[in-house]
């Protein structure tokens, strides 16, 4: 897909974020609308995947996992206009019955999801678990993981990061959605290393990722 197409669909699903939750008056818009042109990029023109023939195997595609699961909106919006289902089913998010939680969910079958997600900091040992799954099966799909910089307090990130790091994972790729901010405030003042991007890669250097 070429720029002009992906700022299009990026605003586009934009567009949907807020009506999805202005809608309802609830949802978190911020973090949805901040990572937009990530997911966009990354369901357009990076992941190998098929919305058509999906499954929770998802054996021979790339697969995606949404850690921090509170920026639902984004992500549902996304899958929508990538053909995982209906668009008009945007207009149902956080209802009764919804396929479309307010924290994403496998428990209704809704295409495109394979972890439940929402509770922080899981979705790094998911990942690097499905990547190894796909190695032992000579599957060479590889593993997306999306994370909130204030999920990174959460210990099992850094668990999960040292194992990955161990057992030689390398076909696992972790965002951090870098924005400073978490729901008590500035994340630096809860945990130091998060206050700087440079911090972070350190960190992270320090624990066999590049």
């Amino acid at each position: 897909m070429e720029i002009q197409e992906l700022e299009r669909l990026s605003s586009q699903v934009r567009r949907d974020i807020i009506r999805m939750v202005s809608a309802v008056q609830s949802g978190h818009p911020g973090g949805s609308l901040g990572c937009t042109d990530f997911f966009v990029a990354l369901y357009s023109n990076i992941m190998k995947h098929d919305p058509s023939k999906f499954t929770m195997k998802g054996e021979g595609d790339d697969l995606f996992f949404l850690s921090n699961g509170h920026i639902s909106p984004v992500w549902y919006s996304t899958l929508a206009r990538s053909g995982y289902f209906p668009v008009s089913e945007l207009d149902t998010f956080r209802k009764i019955g919804t396929r479309l939680q307010g924290h994403p969910s496998v428990d209704k079958g809704l295409p495109g999801i394979r972890m439940a997600s929402g509770s922080l900091g899981q979705g790094l040992s998911v990942g690097v678990g499905a990547a190894q799954a796909k190695k032992l099966n000579q599957d060479k799909g590889i593993i997306y993981t999306l994370h909130g910089d204030g999920e990174l307090q959460e210990g099992q990130i850094w668990e999960a990061a040292m194992y990955a790091a161990h057992q030689k994972v390398d076909n696992i790729i972790a965002t951090v959605d870098y924005n400073g901010r978490q729901i008590d405030g500035d994340c630096f003042k809860f945990r130091k290393f998060t206050s700087q991007v440079g911090s972070i890669r350190m960190e992270s250097i320090g624990n066999g990722w590049s």
